[in-house]
């Protein structure tokens, strides 16, 4: 029954972009700047996972069930942006809902408000913004140490929007002559509290982010300075250059006070240590003149675990499962607090190749990528094939294979394949 729907849903949205296809007409009122704007996306995706029946993560999470072999899950979302502007304000929405199901019979639907804030120009070099907004900072394709005041991006999909924090935004922005190109600074306050931004502080505080940006000499530079209730908490710096035309290279570096991070022991005992840590990124992204993109970026991750660490956690799970199940209640909570975000250990090696329309295959873009645990040599590989003949219509076929021992990151996880049909729709 559920293919029967999907494949329905297929045919209608090629339906869909075929009625309302119109012929090319030339009409001034077109051009007319309207003081509303309304965009709309539609997906639709279906995930194909085979399961590592001998991964910790699996024992874990299947404890007491049937082997299972398989999972697949299909998703629905649709996601509408509006905004309207009237003298000098304008106000922009962005909500999305979706809905998950999966062969457990698990139903989830999420609403979420990405973005809901005004914007007041006060002059040609000050605006204000206060709202729900979502703020992308950093030069790093994969990961962002300096987002301060964003969310970090899902590496299955980088360029997806990041819901945002509740906040007010204060912009200045100069353009010079000279060395000087450019000069911008931004002022942000993000107020933490259990009913509002809850998933940004895991105190109630006032959170006060300063950013300033310089064009010098067609370099970008960036720095960030963070304040928790009047107490420095973060300082950041990147800058991004282009070598050439079709060579680009970028860093990020954050130093961080007094990070606390919870360390499972040999002995499964768990220890609070607190430490100043240095989070930093390295990458480059060239175009070669076949006019494939390669991308190259090394990243550091100072909280993350060390590959004994992880080793510690995975023989709590087997311990946990075998002889003490009192255990289990103490490795799950671990777990769900401290190892469910990406990049768990400290070293990482990223690299990605795409090629548009090989082989004159037009509309058609490949791409492949790799990444590698230089902690314990566990990789992560992953194929992307989009096809975009239809206007406003993209297809694409992804899927990750992951590799390593036992008690490394990838070979730990829960599934060794997973395959993605997606349909995304705009209008």
């Amino acid at each position: 029954m559920r293919f029967s729907i999907f494949k329905f849903l297929i045919i209608f949205l090629l339906f869909f972009n075929f009625i309302f296809a119109q012929d090319y007409s030339f009409d001034f009122e077109e051009f007319e700047k309207k003081p509303y704007e309304f965009t709309g996306n539609m997906q639709l995706q279906s995930d194909f996972s085979l399961l590592n029946n001998s991964s910790n993560l699996y024992k874990l999470s299947f404890l007491n069930k049937e082997d299972e072999d398989f999972l697949d899950s299909y998703f629905a979302s649709l996601q509408l942006k509006g905004s309207y502007e009237i003298y000098k304000f304008k106000f922009s929405v962005d909500v999305k809902d979706k809905i998950s199901y999966n062969t457990n019979n698990e139903f989830e639907n999420n609403f979420s408000i990405y973005e809901s804030f005004l914007n007041t120009i006060i002059s040609t070099n000050f605006d204000f913004q206060v709202g729900k907004k979502s703020v992308k900072w950093g030069k790093g394709y994969i990961w962002n140490p300096t987002s301060f005041v964003g969310r970090q991006k899902d590496l299955n999909d980088v360029d997806a929007g990041l819901e945002g924090f509740w906040m007010t935004k204060f912009n200045y922005i100069k353009s010079l002559s000279g060395i000087l190109q450019n000069y911008s600074v931004s002022t942000i306050v993000i107020p933490s509290t259990t009913k509002m931004n809850e998933d940004f502080s895991s105190d109630e505080n006032i959170n006060f982010i300063l950013n300033n940006y310089f064009l010098i000499a067609d370099t970008d530079f960036d720095s960030y300075i963070f304040y928790e209730d009047s107490k420095f908490k973060r300082f950041g710096l990147d800058f991004a250059r282009n070598i050439l035309s079709n060579w680009e290279i970028h860093t990020e570096y954050v130093f961080e006070k007094d990070i606390t991070q919870n360390i499972l022991n040999s002995d499964f005992s768990i220890e609070a240590k607190t430490a100043d840590t240095h989070d930093y990124l390295f990458g480059t992204r060239i175009l070669l003149t076949s006019n494939t993109t390669i991308i190259l970026e090394y990243l550091h991750n100072d909280s993350g675990l060390d590959a004994k660490q992880m080793t510690n956690f995975y023989d709590a799970i087997n311990f946990a499962i075998s002889d003490n199940h009192a255990l289990l209640p103490i490795v799950k909570k671990y777990q769900s607090e401290n190892l469910s975000s990406q990049f768990l250990m400290q070293d990482y090696l990223y690299s990605k190749l795409s090629h548009p329309e090989p082989f004159e295959i037009l509309y058609f873009t490949p791409s492949i990528f790799l990444l590698y645990n230089l902690n314990d040599h566990s990789r992560l590989i992953g194929g992307e094939f989009s096809y975009s003949r239809f206007d406003n219509l993209n297809l694409k076929l992804k899927y990750n294979l992951l590799f390593g021992d036992s008690n490394s990151e990838f070979g730990g996880k829960v599934s060794s394949n997973k395959l993605s049909f997606l349909i995304d729709y705009t209008f």
